[in-house]
C-alpha cells in the first residue's frame, strides 16, 4: 500500500464515502433481524447470500456460526476478521423515542437501532473490507495468507459459545489456522489491546428451614450469608490489584432467598451472585480459590456453615437446535503494545490520518477466547461508540463507520502487500 502523501487522498476518500448507501442498506438489514442471543438465523442469512452472490468459499457451522473464506497461496499471515451477530434486548421503548429499535433510521448523518453499535457496526465494516479484499483477488491479486471472516453467535450472555465452538471446530474441520484476529468491538476508533477478566461467581449457602415463629429451631441461611457478603464488599480486607488496563473489582449482584418472602419460615438457602472483575497476573483459578479460602476460614469459626462457591454455569440452545453449557466469564488478555502486527495497524491507521490510540477495553469480548485461551494476536477497532453499547437510541456516526471500512481494507493490504488504490 502506497503512503497517504503518495496517493490521491480524496479520491480514495469518495470512494469509501459512495459506499455510504450500500453499508446502510446492508447493515439495516442486520438491525431489522432482530437477533437476540440464540435468534440470530435471520442475521447470519444476510450474510450468507451476500457471499453466495459474490462467489465466496462459505458455510455455516452446527452451532450457527457463519464463516467466509479466501484462500491464500503463501505463508501466511492467516487473518481473522470476526465479531457477533446477536444483539442484547431493547429495554424501554418509551427511552428509545422518538427512534425504533429495529426500524433503522439515518438523521443527521448517525444510523440509530439496537446493536448498531454492540456490534453490528464493526461486523460488517470487516465484512466489506472482507468483500474489497475478495474484489482485489478477483481482479488477479494474490494474497500470502488465508482471509477468514466469522459472524458468531451467542456473545452477548459473556459466554463465549460461538467462539469457542469456531476455535475449536470449525476452523480445524476446515483445515484453517490463524495467525492474527481482528475483533469489530466498539473502540471508539482506537485499537484495543486487551481487557479486564470477568467471572460471575455464585456462592451457595444452605441452613436449616424452620418456622419463623420459632427461629431457633431452624439455621437461617441469610445469616450464615451476611459475614460472606461483607467480605466481599470490602474485597477481603485487600487493596484491589492494579494493572495499566485497570483494576481488579468484586460486587455483589444478584441475592436469592428461598423459600422466601411468601411463607413464614427460616430461609435454608441463600445464593450470591458476584462479578468479579480482574487483571493479570490474576487467573479465574484465582478469583475462585480466593473465595473458597475466605469460606474454609469461615467454617472453622462457624461449624455450622455450609458452603459452596463455583463459576455459573449456564445451558445454551443455538438457533441450530446445537446445545452447550458454559461458564459466564471472560478470561483476561493483552496483546502487547510492540506487537508487530499492532505496530502495522496503528502506523497504517496514521498514514490514512486517523486519530488513534492504543486502548483497553473494560467490557468482556471473544477476544477471551481467541487470544486468552489462544494466544493468538488480537486487536479491536471499530468506528463505533463504547459509549453506545447496550443504550436507548443507540447509534454511530456514519462517517466514522466508513473510516473503519477504509481501515480495515488498507491494513489488510499492507498485511498482504496490495495496493488498495488500485
Amino acid at each position: 500500500m502506497k503512503p497517504v502523501q503518495e496517493r490521491e487522498m480524496y479520491s480514495m476518500k469518495d470512494y469509501y464515502k459512495n459506499m455510504e448507501d450500500s453499508w446502510v442498506e446492508f447493515v439495516s438489514k442486520n438491525i431489522r433481524a432482530q437477533a437476540y442471543s440464540g435468534e440470530e438465523k435471520a442475521t447470519s442469512e444476510v450474510f450468507m447470500q451476500a457471499m453466495e452472490e459474490l462467489g465466496i468459499e462459505h458455510f455455516r457451522d452446527e452451532c450457527g456460526n457463519v464463516v467466509g473464506v479466501i484462500r491464500g497461496e503463501g505463508d501466511g499471515p492467516n487473518v481473522l476478521l470476526t465479531g457477533h451477530m446477536d444483539v442484547v434486548p431493547e429495554g424501554s421503548i418509551d427511552a428509545w423515542s422518538p427512534y425504533s429499535p429495529f426500524e433503522p433510521k439515518v438523521e443527521d448523518g448517525k444510523l440509530y437501532g439496537r446493536g448498531i453499535s454492540d456490534m453490528l457496526a464493526g461486523l460488517t465494516s470487516e465484512f466489506f473490507a472482507f468483500m474489497e479484499i475478495k474484489k482485489l483477488v478477483d481482479a488477479g491479486a494474490k494474497i500470502s495468507g488465508d482471509l477468514i471472516f466469522a459472524a458468531v453467535v451467542y456473545e452477548e450472555p459473556a459466554e463465549s459459545i460461538g467462539t469457542i465452538y469456531l476455535m475449536e471446530h470449525t476452523l480445524p474441520e476446515h483445515g484453517l489456522d490463524v495467525d492474527l484476529c481482528y475483533l469489530g468491538e466498539p473502540s471508539d476508533g482506537n485499537l484495543a489491546i486487551g481487557q479486564r477478566g470477568k467471572i460471575e461467581l455464585v456462592i451457595e449457602v444452605y441452613g436449616k428451614v424452620a418456622h419463623s415463629s420459632a427461629p431457633q429451631e431452624g439455621i437461617n441461611a441469610v445469616e450464615k450469608a451476611l459475614p460472606i457478603m461483607d467480605a466481599i464488599m470490602h474485597n477481603f480486607g485487600s487493596e484491589p490489584l492494579v494493572h495499566e488496563m485497570g483494576k481488579t473489582s468484586m460486587v455483589i449482584t444478584d441475592v436469592v432467598v428461598t423459600p422466601g418472602q411468601k411463607y413464614s419460615c427460616v430461609p435454608d438457602y441463600c445464593e450470591i451472585t458476584v462479578d468479579q472483575r480482574y487483571v493479570p497476573p490474576m487467573t479465574i483459578e484465582d478469583t475462585v480459590s480466593r473465595v473458597q479460602k475466605f469460606l474454609d476460614e469461615q467454617k472453622k469459626k462457624d461449624p455450622e456453615l455450609r458452603a459452596v462457591v463455583h463459576p455459573r454455569m449456564n445451558k445454551r440452545t443455538c438457533y441450530t437446535g446445537y446445545e452447550a453449557e458454559a461458564a459466564k466469564q471472560h478470561p483476561a488478555w493483552v496483546t502487547g503494545k510492540d506487537n508487530e502486527y499492532v505496530e502495522l495497524t496503528y502506523r497504517t491507521l496514521k498514514e490514512l490520518g486517523q486519530d488513534v490510540e492504543k486502548i483497553y477495553w473494560q467490557f468482556g469480548t471473544d477476544g477471551s477466547v481467541i487470544c486468552g485461551k489462544y494466544n493468538i494476536p488480537t486487536i479491536g477497532y471499530s468506528g463505533a461508540m463504547m459509549s453506545q453499547a447496550h443504550q436507548a437510541q443507540e447509534h454511530v456516526e456514519i462517517d466514522r463507520i466508513l473510516d473503519c471500512i477504509e481501515g480495515y481494507t488498507a491494513v489488510l493490504c499492507r498485511l498482504y502487500g496490495l495496493d488498495m488504490s488500485e
